[in-house]
């Protein structure tokens, strides 16, 4: 079974920024050498800037307050989101990112304590959001319980895609791969993508690295 990684994103405000002001830097300096794609760099840095701004308005004697604090709390599942992204698509498994790099993503081996974690047996229902032109949010039911939750033991939804006007034969049709770990993350397309379709398999995985079954498959445009 080949090793797979895990990461976490502090969920703390004050602790994510200081996650955030030691990790966004390394995206920006090491972009080439870890493979990360100038188009996401270039969608996060507005947003960088503008968390710093709330940030500071939190921090300012002259502006913080109840009203600072709910913009800046609102607006940190979106750019953590972006970052999340990031970590998943491009660092998570890369062997290219050094050890202390590892450190700062907060980028460590699945597992840790030992113990026996049930094979995912259901696996999900997923659903497609547009939030925003050239992108594609999701959302995952879970086929037995129908809620949100994820089964005991999952850490991820590994989502196979193909973008494509017809549909694929198969999961094995499919040659792009992400890992969501929240309900909500996105996939970004470029403008010569438009007019097509995204078309989706989902499975779960277990923090041992353990797959379940590919879920029915899924789509949506892209516009």
């Amino acid at each position: 079974m080949t090793l797979r990684n895990t990461f976490s994103i502090p969920t703390n405000p004050a602790t994510f920024h200081a996650f955030q002001q030691a990790a966004v830097p390394i995206f920006v300096a090491k972009g080439t050498l870890y493979g990360i794609p100038a188009l996401s760099l270039t969608n996060l840095s507005p947003k960088t800037t503008k968390w710093n701004g709330l940030v500071l308005i939190c921090e300012t004697a002259a502006t913080k307050g109840p009203g600072a604090t709910a913009n800046r709390n609102e607006f940190q599942p979106d750019y953590s989101g972006d970052i999340g992204m990031i970590i998943e698509d491009f660092l998570m498994n890369n062997p290219n990112v050094t050890a202390a790099d590892r450190l700062t993503f907060h980028i460590h081996p699945m597992g840790g304590a030992k113990g026996v974690l049930p094979v995912p047996t259901s696996t999900v229902v997923g659903k497609v959001t547009y939030m925003e032109p050239l992108a594609h949010y999701f959302g995952f039911t879970d086929t037995v319980t129908g809620k949100r939750a994820k089964p005991k033991g999952v850490s991820f939804v590994e989502l196979r895609y193909v973008i494509s006007l017809l549909p694929p034969t198969s999961v094995d049709d499919c040659h792009n791969t992400i890992f969501l770990n929240k309900n909500k993350k996105k996939i970004q397309f470029s403008s010569a993508d438009e007019g097509k379709k995204g078309w989706y398999f989902g499975r779960y995985v277990n923090k041992n690295g353990d797959f379940g079954p590919w879920c029915a498959m899924f789509s949506a445009g892209i516009i």
